[in-house]
């Protein structure tokens, strides 16, 4: 193994903005995996919205953690926010790379009450443990129980027990895990900027 080159740019980020802050970490911390969250609101509409600040934290419980700013361009708060503080319940569905560009346009900030899930022509299947509704185009859906949030600046970091996943057949192996070259999961980069699948290396321990 060659020496590591010693010479670094030091950045400080007391010196940046939040703006310049949030584009280095998302540039720095890849590939990120994208929580594609659907929840329904007390009044019954649903809602569908991607976040790739999300990662599986514990075991025992089974908890997984997504990030979420709070305010949309119009400064009211975002409506996956207001669901899961409403009904307590959300459900992560995870992002395979054929579903990259529909994802990518359900970002769209669109009015209160207007569902996402039915304007980009996906499919509502019912969860087993909430009310949210899972998509059938995901291979895999978690099913989460709000389990606490905590406020982080101007972001959210809300937590969520497993109680249920759905599993597309085919992608659990005989140990009951999921087979990466099934799900072909899509990584999160910075920008627009997406990192598909590609061949996994093992690495044994």
């Amino acid at each position: 193994m060659e020496t590591p080159a010693t010479t670094r740019t030091v950045v400080d980020f007391s010196a940046l903005s939040s703006d310049q802050r949030y584009f280095f970490l998302i540039s720095a911390v890849v590939p990120r995996p994208i929580a594609w969250v659907s929840t329904r609101a007390a009044d019954g509409s649903t809602n569908l919205a991607p976040f790739s600040f999300f990662q599986a934290i514990g075991s025992d419980p089974p908890v997984v953690m997504l990030s979420i700013a709070t305010e949309k361009s119009d400064g009211t708060l975002k409506d996956t926010l207001v669901n899961i503080r409403g009904t307590g319940e959300f459900v992560i569905n995870l992002v395979s790379e054929d579903l990259a560009e529909t994802m990518v346009r359900t970002s769209a900030e669109l009015p209160h009450g207007e569902s996402e899930i039915a304007a980009f022509g996906l499919t509502p299947i019912p969860s087993a443990s909430v009310a949210a509704p899972a998509i059938a185009e995901a291979r895999v859906a978690l099913e989460c129980r709000l389990w606490h949030e905590l406020p982080v600046g101007s972001a959210v970091a809300v937590f969520g027990e497993v109680l249920r996943a759905q599993v597309a057949e085919g992608l659990l192996d005989a140990r009951g895990t999921i087979d990466p070259a099934a799900l072909r999961p899509l990584g999160r980069l910075g920008g627009s900027l997406y990192l598909p699948f590609s061949e996994p290396r093992r690495i044994r321990r």
